[in-house]
């Protein structure tokens, strides 16, 4: 049935079912606008080289292009097993190395964009598919989200689409798939453990999963790498190959501005290996103070407010005092702060600075624009916003009131 009122029945009926169906699709119509601006806005950064791009990826393309089959056989480049298989299947494409890295990303932003739309949507009870639109037009036309795959020749939606996909289905208490998506975006990227004090918290808060759900994300790993190990690939190379991500800088951290920006000195080895070890002690035991405050008041994470500034907290908190930090290590934060921020509609500013500040550390490393902020101000910039966050959360926590709710214990 048409829509339109009395008066508007000068339209010709040819002109009445177009809005009518332009109604009825409304929401479909917009999805498809949005993609072609993101598609748009990324396709001025297909022919731009970063330094990453020249002196990493094309090499390792061009290494496996050469090698083929026997590619697999051994370490190219420095990311893990699975995404060295996606290189290997792209170099049978007859396209160039700079395409297939930039499509591929490109399409996982999507997929990232699509996944914190349906994030949002649970969190409102699936009663507002306009603010779901919104979350995807905001996320797939985010600047950092467009550099990073469009310019920077980067995967981090990759890994960010399974985190999502994974807390996606943690909310629907289905725990295997949950660990299964969190062992597929382990096997692309290391940064997976800023995730995981979430996931610590949530076993710890709820009992509804089992510390025997932890070891799903390994075996996934595992059987990810499987393809290169019948081609010969040493099995320790799985463990190895992030083993030496974590010793391949001795720098305290690099373009990211959290509490390290301020040290002196930063590239000295003997100093690198004790503040390291400091900083991994200061996470550990930051964390364990707030889960012991919240098993205190009694908190299972069934708000779901609570649940998401839970997510984000702990992200934050591993970016912030974790040593050796690079530019793109805040991907996740920059997501879960927008998803947040428009699930709940308050401190939007909050997601508008720290992907600023994320802007700020591509704008460096991609177009040598030194002088936009100073990485010490930045730093100061982030260490308020996240002293904000941290306030924002133990003030929701300890104000709630105890909950005397045991929830059962839930097995495998």
């Amino acid at each position: 049935m048409s829509y339109l009122t009395e008066r508007d029945k000068k339209m010709t009926k040819i002109e009445i079912k177009i809005f009518d169906f332009i109604k009825k699709h409304l929401l479909f119509i917009g999805f498809i606008a949005i993609t072609v601006l993101g598609l748009v806005l990324r396709f001025f950064g297909m022919e731009f080289e970063s330094g990453d791009f020249f002196v990493f990826l094309k090499p390792w393309w061009e290494q496996i292009k050469t090698s083929g089959l026997g590619a697999l056989s051994t370490q190219v480049g420095n990311y893990n097993i699975p995404y060295q298989i996606i290189i290997f299947l792209m170099s049978l494409l007859p396209i160039e190395p700079i395409i297939g890295y930039k499509m591929l990303s490109i399409i996982f932003d999507i997929i990232l964009s699509v996944c914190a739309a349906k994030l949002v949507y649970e969190f409102n009870s699936k009663e507002n598919k306009f603010l779901a639109l919104i979350v995807y037009a905001v996320t797939f036309c985010s600047i950092t989200v467009v550099l990073n795959s469009a310019f920077w020749s980067q995967c981090d939606s990759i890994y960010v689409s399974f985190i999502l996909l994974s807390i996606i289905f943690i909310l629907k208490d289905k725990a295997i798939p949950s660990f299964i998506m969190l062992g597929v975006a382990l096997a692309f990227k290391l940064q997976v453990i800023f995730i995981l004090p979430f996931f610590v918290f949530y076993y710890v808060l709820t009992r509804k999963i089992s510390i025997l759900h932890f070891l799903i994300i390994p075996a996934v790993d595992f059987v990810m790498c499987l393809p290169a190990l019948f081609f010969g690939r040493n099995p320790m190379d799985i463990i190895k190959v992030y083993l030496d991500q974590t010793n391949d800088t001795k720098r305290m951290y690099s373009n990211i501005p959290n509490f390290y920006a301020f040290m002196v000195d930063y590239n000295n080895e003997a100093k690198y290996t004790l503040l390291k070890g400091f900083s991994i002690f200061l996470t550990f035991t930051v964390l364990t103070i707030v889960l012991i405050i919240m098993i205190q008041k009694g908190i299972d994470l069934s708000d779901r407010r609570i649940f998401l500034l839970t997510a984000v907290w702990t992200v934050f908190t591993s970016v912030m005092l974790l040593c050796s930090m690079h530019d793109r290590y805040a991907y996740l934060l920059d997501i879960l702060v927008i998803i947040y921020a428009l699930a709940y509609r308050k401190n939007i500013w909050v997601a508008v600075l720290c992907n600023l500040i994320s802007l700020r550390c591509y704008c460096y490393y991609l177009f040598d624009l030194y002088q936009v902020l100073d990485l010490k101000w930045a730093s100061l910039f982030y260490i308020a916003t996240y002293a904000y966050v941290t306030f924002t959360f133990l003030k929701d926590i300890i104000t709630k009131p105890k909950s005397i709710k045991k929830p059962e214990a839930k097995t495998v």
